[in-house]
């Protein structure tokens, strides 16, 4: 009953009051039935602390069917096409062949302008101040049917940050960085000094994690990473696939010059992931690139930001960024729902400031605190869980695993990131693109020609790169027929098509 009692007092110091007079949602007995996505490190939905504070908030009660990661889009292909369907999804991770063939195809899942055009005054609010939001999840025919993971954080927006070990800078007396050609100097030093003295050439002057990474750092190369892709966007709202420009060219002759010299992760395109870690944890890295610290949190206090060099036209940007929209597909409402507006209601609290501290760290007093200036920071009980912390989070939230319809910033981002990262990703802020879009929804006829172009496309894109980088094909002798078996596949079609549906888009 404490616990309770503070926890009202906790919501009228935090909410407004016209939001304290929405709730509860219902004064009638509202169920809804619930399919969703369950992380490994989440408890059962039915024992989490902040679901069920937020039923006592709200008035609603939810019967939750969670399926875990494994066999998920399985039970999820085999729900819609029993048409045995929840009333909702929430943590859905619905992508948008998901949003064409269930929503826009049959019309399973509802459709939600309207409702969240009066429903949902937080998302709108969203929308208003990032475009990227309403166009990420706008369908081909003009019609919302899911809510988005949205994250206006600068820890979220970066995606990757570069990361460089001070220390050797400081053992070797060097300076930071600042062109290609400086940071290669600096990677010689870091493999030939010895720089952790410890008498071994056990350094690895740079990590790139894995072959997908590679076009993530293209930046001072003139090579953005929109759509999440290998598109440029330029000024006038054309993109542009750059898989066969000379910058890209010269971007892998420079990343081959880095491995044939062992400056780069000989095993990089491996992706051993637990080599990496342990290499990460053991401080290895000289220069790497990572989105949070979590992974190397014993040895973090080694690193600093190493900020975008000026490449040789003079290209100075970050390529590594994401879309504020985490994931499209996060919360849908299916056809069959006899109450959606109390749906969206629902949801929509979690898009607000207050919905997305209380979503992210539960009550103040009972699972985080606040410091002096106001950050919320979450009690060391749960920090310093025997099971760790994330399998003690999941008891608390649904944060493990993101995807849930919810609003992060740069204030609930620091469940996941230290204060070193979000200093990190700070610094990367000034060099992001000016716009960074979600790849639109196609109709029903471009998607099946867009899938079948990219997936042999990438297949071979993937496999000629790492074939470049690694000095098995010569660039100068092979470039040519690359870029000649890309244009084969559909590179220029697959470009119109996701061409058009933005223009549609706007129009």
């Amino acid at each position: 009953m404490k616990k309770v009692l503070a926890w009202l007092l906790v919501i009228a110091v935090l909410l407004p009051a016209a939001a304290l007079a929405d709730f509860p949602l219902t004064t009638e007995e509202i169920t809804f039935t619930v399919f969703g996505q369950r992380d490994q490190n989440q408890a059962p939905w039915a024992e989490v602390y902040v679901l069920n504070e937020y039923e006592k908030m709200t008035g609603i009660h939810m019967e939750w069917q969670e399926i875990p990661a494994q066999g998920y889009d399985e039970n999820k292909a085999l729900l819609f096409s029993s048409n045995d369907l929840p009333d909702l999804f929430i943590r859905a991770a619905l992508n948008s062949n998901n949003i064409l063939e269930y929503g826009v195809n049959s019309q399973q899942l509802m459709v939600l302008n309207d409702l969240i055009e009066q429903y949902a005054p937080n998302l709108c609010a969203l929308m208003e101040q990032y475009p990227a939001i309403r166009q990420a999840i706008t369908a081909a025919d003009g019609n919302i049917y899911t809510m988005p993971a949205i994250d206006v954080s600068d820890t979220g927006l970066t995606s990757f940050k570069q990361w460089i070990n001070k220390e050797w800078l400081a053992t070797l007396n060097l300076e930071m960085p600042t062109t290609t050609e400086e940071l290669k100097q600096v990677l010689i030093a870091f493999r030939d000094g010895d720089p952790n003295q410890n008498g071994e050439a056990d350094e690895i002057p740079f990590g790139l994690r894995e072959p997908s990474t590679v076009y993530d750092f293209g930046g001072s190369f003139g090579l953005q990473h929109n759509l999440r892709d290998t598109y440029n966007l330029n000024a006038d709202g054309t993109i542009h696939n750059w898989l066969c420009d000379d910058n890209f060219k010269e971007y892998l002759t420079f990343l081959n010059e880095l491995y044939s010299e062992k400056l780069l992760w000989q095993d990089y395109y491996k992706n051993d992931r637990p080599l990496w870690r342990s290499n990460l944890a053991n401080a290895l890295f000289g220069a790497f690139g990572m989105p949070y610290s979590d992974v190397f949190i014993n040895v973090e206090s080694q690193f600093t930001a190493l900020p975008p060099v000026v490449g040789p036209h003079g290209d100075q940007m970050w390529a590594a960024t994401n879309s504020v929209v985490s994931v499209i597909g996060a919360f849908a409402i299916s056809y069959t729902c006899e109450h959606p507006e109390l749906a969206v209601q629902w949801v929509d609290y979690f898009y607000s400031k207050e919905g997305s501290l209380f979503f992210r760290y539960g009550v103040e007093g009972v699972t985080y605190y606040l410091d002096e200036e106001g950050n919320p920071h979450i009690n060391d009980d749960i920090l310093n869980a025997p099971e760790g912390f994330m399998t003690a989070l999941g008891k608390i939230n649904l944060v493990p695993g993101g995807g849930f319809p919810v609003l992060i910033d740069n204030q609930t981002d620091a469940i996941v990131a230290s204060d070193l990262t979000k200093e990190v990703a700070a610094v990367f802020i000034p060099y992001l693109p000016e716009k960074n879009l979600m790849k639109p929804t196609l109709s029903l006829e471009d998607a099946d020609i867009a899938n079948a172009i990219e997936q042999d496309l990438n297949t071979y894109r993937d496999t000629s790169v790492t074939k470049f980088i690694l000095g098995e094909w010569s660039i100068e002798e092979k470039w040519d027929e690359y870029c000649a078996t890309l244009e084969k596949l559909g590179i220029r079609q697959l470009e119109a098509l996701y061409q058009k549906a933005l223009d549609q888009q706007v129009d």
